[in-house]
């Protein structure tokens, strides 16, 4: 093992936040330079996509992301084995010569809650990292541009800060909703009218290149698989992507959000409003079918909401009168959510696990507050207390198991033992003015 000083490990992470806030400055220059000049286009970007301290960010948010490997089975361990500075060289060096072609994506199905299944396409390790260098440099430059109603997949903008502005017009009167998707969004994005939203803003050819090599790569399935549509599901500028071509339907929307609101998340959206809401239906319709989309209309629903509930982003959102006779807007885990959670909690604390339990409960911790973190914005006391009661009874049979003993223990597991000597989460706790903000 190689010995470093402690005043050379200071350097070394010192050189990396000096290159880390380097490139933040860079993302900066380059989004003010967007917002100020809204008809500017950019016509020299592409050396900075292989800067090498780029490049090198990219790589560290690639590998906290972690990720399965692609066609070329390279993983990320193998990456830092063989050196991540050679590897960082050579991706500068492949894309600065203009020799860098990337591989066909891996094709891996994900199960669905309504029993299909998503296709993600998994790209090799150093196609991520280029894609990433390169989402690096373009983003800021289309957030200048995106509308604040847009929340999937952009920088400081969650899911709960959607939730939040639903709930918020839902207060203050708009009880129509207009819940709907887009099917195989992801899929069907038409090349060329996207790299022409591109082009509005970026004309370095080099650059448009690079994203038309990334679109057409294609899918390693039996054989290779190219289309002249789609963003394959999985690859990390995908959503970026679908985002810059989906920012038309923000912008389309504007006039009308007098009496309404559209709140989208990816290709998930809702429409909040008081009037007119089967006009407002077919209006949405009739823009995204303008982009050469598909709305999914057997998941498109128009509700009442003082009458039914809906779900979205794993919320349900419903209105009903509180204790002072008026409607107000409440938001909680859905059922699958629960249910998803529950047996979560079940796999990590199976008693056949080979595991002490104090790192079962460690793994367990990261599972709940992750899950209560998420929910934490909303109304969602009972749902915690389900949670962790469910947890709770897991964790003494879990216990109780390896000292070959049946039951769940309770005098001898107590609450106070749970959590003082084992640790285990406890922190459910919700965030009492983010709720009450817009009641």
């Amino acid at each position: 093992m190689i010995k470093v000083s402690k005043g050379e490990r200071d350097r070394s992470l010192g050189d990396l936040t000096t290159s880390e806030d380097k490139v933040r400055e860079l993302q900066r220059k380059l989004y003010l330079k967007a917002k100020s000049e809204p008809k500017f286009r950019f016509y020299a970007l592409y050396d900075r996509v292989y800067r090498p301290d780029v490049l090198m960010r990219a790589w560290e948010k690639v590998k906290e992301n972690k990720g399965a490997p692609g066609t070329d089975n390279q993983t990320l361990k193998e990456v830092e084995e063989h050196g991540v500075d050679n590897f960082i060289t050579s991706i500068h060096e492949d894309l600065k010569k203009g020799v860098y072609k990337p591989q066909p994506v891996r094709r891996v199905y994900i199960p669905k809650a309504d029993g299909t299944e998503r296709p993600l396409g998994i790209p090799t390790v150093k196609d991520r990292v280029v894609q990433m260098a390169l989402k690096i440099i373009i983003e800021p430059i289309f957030e200048a541009d995106f509308e604040d109603n847009s929340y999937g997949y952009r920088p400081k903008r969650s899911a709960q800060d959607a939730v939040q502005e639903i709930r918020k017009f839902m207060n203050w009167g708009y009880d129509q909703v207009i819940d709907g998707d887009i099917e195989n969004c992801f899929g069907t994005i038409p090349h060329s009218e996207l790299l022409d939203m591109v082009a509005t803003r970026i004309v370095d050819g080099k650059v448009l290149k690079l994203i038309k090599m990334i679109l057409k790569v294609g899918v390693m399935a039996e054989e290779i698989k190219r289309d002249d549509k789609g963003t394959p599901q999985g690859g990390v500028i995908s959503p970026l992507l679908a985002n810059i071509y989906l920012d038309k339907i923000d912008k389309g929307w504007k006039p009308y959000n007098t009496y309404s609101r559209l709140v989208r998340y990816a290709d998930d959206f809702v429409i909040i409003t008081k009037y007119r809401v089967k006009e407002k239906y077919e209006r949405m319709k009739g823009m995204i079918e303008g982009l050469k989309l598909k709305l999914k209309e057997e998941k498109t629903r128009v509700i009442d909401t003082k009458k039914e509930s809906f779900d979205f982003l794993g919320y349900t959102i419903r209105k009903a009168r509180n204790s002072k006779n008026k409607y107000v807007t409440y938001v909680y885990p859905t059922r699958k959510s629960e249910t998803r959670i529950r047996e979560k909690i079940t796999r990590v604390t199976n008693k056949k696990r080979p595991m002490k339990v104090g790192e079962m409960v460690k793994e367990l911790n990261a599972v709940l507050r992750g899950w209560v973190n998420y929910y934490r914005i909303g109304n969602s006391t009972k749902s915690f207390e389900r949670i962790q009661w469910h947890a709770e009874n897991r964790v003494r049979k879990f216990a109780r198991h390896r000292r070959h003993e049946t039951g769940y223990g309770f005098k001898e597991y107590s609450v106070e033992y749970l959590y003082k000597t084992l640790g285990l989460y406890d922190d459910y706790r919700l965030n009492i003015k983010g709720t009450k903000a817009f009641s």
